[in-house]
């Protein structure tokens, strides 16, 4: 819903004048339309699974108007999911450094009984 800047009441979305105090609200209308249409282009790229083309339309519908909740709300969304992901491929990595480490620290002992065993079948010849 369009609110007239001049006398705030609440038009119909297509006014132009406004028709209680016939405020020229052309711009308005415009700059309304053209949120409505980013907002369209940044669901058709959520729901097609694109979700760079998706979090740049509600970027841009932020720009126009920084208290859209709805854009907030699903680029926050996405912000938070591409977190999740990020910590949880960390936290694979470390798994995986510690896995490292352990098979080295396995792999050395082995090495030393194997010197150890080979040292004192040697000596014993």
């Amino acid at each position: 819903m369009l609110t007239c800047p001049m006398c705030k009441k609440t038009l119909e979305p297509a006014a132009t004048p406004c028709p209680r105090c016939r405020a020229d609200l052309t711009m308005l209308v415009d700059f309304m339309s053209n949120l409505d249409e980013q907002l369209s282009k940044a669901d058709a790229a959520l729901k097609a699974g694109e979700l760079g083309d998706a979090v740049w339309a509600y970027l841009n519908v932020l720009e126009t108007d920084p208290e859209h909740a709805v854009a907030r709300r699903q680029v926050t969304k996405v912000a938070t999911a591409v977190r999740q992901f990020d910590e949880a491929r960390s936290q694979g990595r470390k798994q995986w450094l510690l896995i490292g480490a352990g098979i080295a620290s396995a792999a050395a002992v082995l090495l030393g009984v194997v010197f150890y065993v080979g040292f004192y079948l040697g000596a014993r010849s």
